[in-house]
């Protein structure tokens, strides 16, 4: 049975054969399906956002869904709706692309809140309710978030309650220089984005393989004092000078998951405190509102973290 060190080599053999330079990114998203939370990408265009989704969907077998968030976009068109049949004079619900495992949101801040909204729920509890009837969406359900941090014209920022409910939030940067060279190279040997059949991506992580996987990270054991170091970070964020408001305990919990998710990918059986202090930039930074006089002096949220958190001395 493959391990969760494992898993991780073999997502990062495969999707390096479509997405060059974007290691951390791919690590990232393990992560989020190791302990079944979402993810926000955020980075400029061109940066293979969409087609690591689209990977990641063909390594875990999984059924794949792209959503374009427009500003014309309903809630109906996500979640579905029900429509009359004249034959049997009744209500049939059709379903929407939400009824899928990775759900690509794409470009998630142009379109309003209250499609927005339509994924509250999903997001949460993995279900859909539609006319009172509840309709369930899977373990294996993901949502992957994209948005561009640089251009704001025409965009709706995703309120504070639903950034909460990504786990985590990752940046993706431009490729380094020898990326890009090695992108380049296999554009010019004809790779093909839309064929990822032919680009080599592979099933790596199948139902069986993730279950065990998961329940590998569950198993992992979390000291009282890790226990304890977690919610003195959280704290700090809360009484943070630079923040008018700190995480929630969703961040709490996302720490122990992520922590417990990097001990299982490290091979330990065991939290140490170095898995919690990696995981608090992507598993916070979302979850934070900074004060306006730190956004003034130039303060980022990756920054606004790293501050609180340096503020707690780490256990040995």
């Amino acid at each position: 049975m493959a391990t969760a060190a494992e898993l991780r080599n073999a997502l990062q053999e495969t999707i390096g054969r479509a997405v060059v330079g974007q290691q951390q990114v791919i690590d990232g998203l393990l992560l989020a399906v190791l302990v079944g939370g979402h993810v926000l990408l955020e980075g400029v265009p061109g940066t293979a956002k969409t087609l690591m989704a689209r990977c990641l969907a063909a390594a875990l077998d999984a059924r794949f869904t792209r959503v374009q968030f427009t500003p014309d976009l309903l809630p109906s068109d996500i979640i579905g709706t029900s429509v009359y049949r004249a034959d049997s004079a009744s209500f049939e619900f059709r379903p929407g692309p939400i009824f899928t495992d990775t759900l690509l949101a794409d470009e998630i801040n142009r379109a309003p809140a209250k499609t927005q909204a339509a994924l509250l729920e999903a997001m949460e509890e993995h279900q859909v309710t539609n006319d009172g009837r509840r309709m369930p969406l899977g373990e294996r359900f993901l949502v992957v978030a994209t948005q561009n941090p640089i251009e704001y014209e025409g965009t709706y920022p995703l309120p504070e309650a639903q950034l909460d409910r990504f786990l985590l939030k990752l940046e993706v940067p431009l490729p380094p220089g020898q990326a890009e060279a090695e992108m380049l190279r296999r554009f010019d040997r004809g790779f093909d984005p839309h064929d990822l059949e032919r680009a080599g991506i592979r099933v790596v992580i199948d139902r069986e393989r993730l279950a065990a996987a998961r329940a590998e990270v569950a198993a992992v054991q979390v000291s009282d004092v890790i226990l304890a170091y977690i919610g003195q970070l959280v704290t700090a964020t809360r009484m943070s000078p630079d923040l008018a408001m700190g995480a929630s305990p969703r961040g709490s919990i996302a720490l122990l998951l992520c922590g417990k998710a990097l001990a299982a990918v490290r091979g330990r059986a065991h939290v140490v405190p170095e898995d919690v202090k990696d995981a608090c930039v992507p598993a916070l930074r979302h979850r934070l509102i900074r004060r306006p006089e730190a956004e003034i002096q130039g303060v980022s949220e990756v920054a606004a973290v790293e501050r609180a958190i340096n503020r707690v001395p780490v256990p040995r």
